[in-house]
C-alpha cells in the first residue's frame, strides 16, 4: 500500500470515525486548500473544522470504504462510501462521494471533495426524498 493511500485511510478513520478534530492539523498543511464542501474555497485547518464540527453535530458512528482508488503522482483519488447514524433520530444514513487529493510530505495539500450531499440532507429529512426527481422535472422543490 502506498503512503498517500495510508494517509487517506489514516485520514478517514481519525478525523472522521475517531471524530478527532486534532488529526486535521497534523494532517493538512496549514496553507491546504479544500474545494467542494461549500460555496467557498476553505483555506487552512481551522476552517475544515468548523465544517467537521457541523456534520459531526448531524452524525455520528461515520464508517467509510473507499471502493475504488487511483494514484498518480503526488494526487489520489478515491470513491468513497460513507456509512453513519443521525444524531437526531438515530436512522441509518448512506452518502457515497470521491475525493480528489494532493499530497507531499505525508499530509493533504490540496482536495476536491464530490460529495451528494443533496442526497444526505434528503435523509437527514431537511428535503423531500424525491428532491433530485422534482428538480429533474422542472419544478421547485417543496
Amino acid at each position: 500500500m502506498s503512503n498517500a493511500k495510508e494517509l487517506i485511510i489514516t485520514w478517514f478513520k481519525r478525523v472522521w470515525e475517531e471524530e478527532d478534530a486534532s488529526a486535521i492539523d497534523e494532517l493538512l498543511v496549514p496553507e491546504v486548500n479544500v474545494n467542494g464542501l461549500g460555496a467557498q474555497t476553505m483555506i487552512g485547518p481551522e476552517a475544515f473544522k468548523q465544517f467537521h464540527c457541523a456534520l459531526c453535530s448531524l452524525l455520528t458512528d461515520f464508517d467509510f470504504t473507499i471502493d475504488k482508488y487511483l494514484e498518480q503522482d503526488d494526487w489520489v483519488s478515491a470513491l468513497c462510501t460513507m456509512k453513519a447514524k443521525s444524531k437526531a433520530t438515530g436512522d441509518p444514513i448512506t452518502m457515497t462521494g470521491n475525493v480528489w487529493i494532493r499530497t507531499g510530505d505525508g499530509k493533504l495539500i490540496e482536495g476536491y471533495n464530490h460529495f451528494d450531499f443533496m442526497g444526505l440532507w434528503a435523509q437527514l429529512g431537511y428535503l423531500p426524498h424525491d428532491c433530485f426527481e422534482q428538480g429533474l422535472s422542472g419544478c421547485k422543490i417543496r
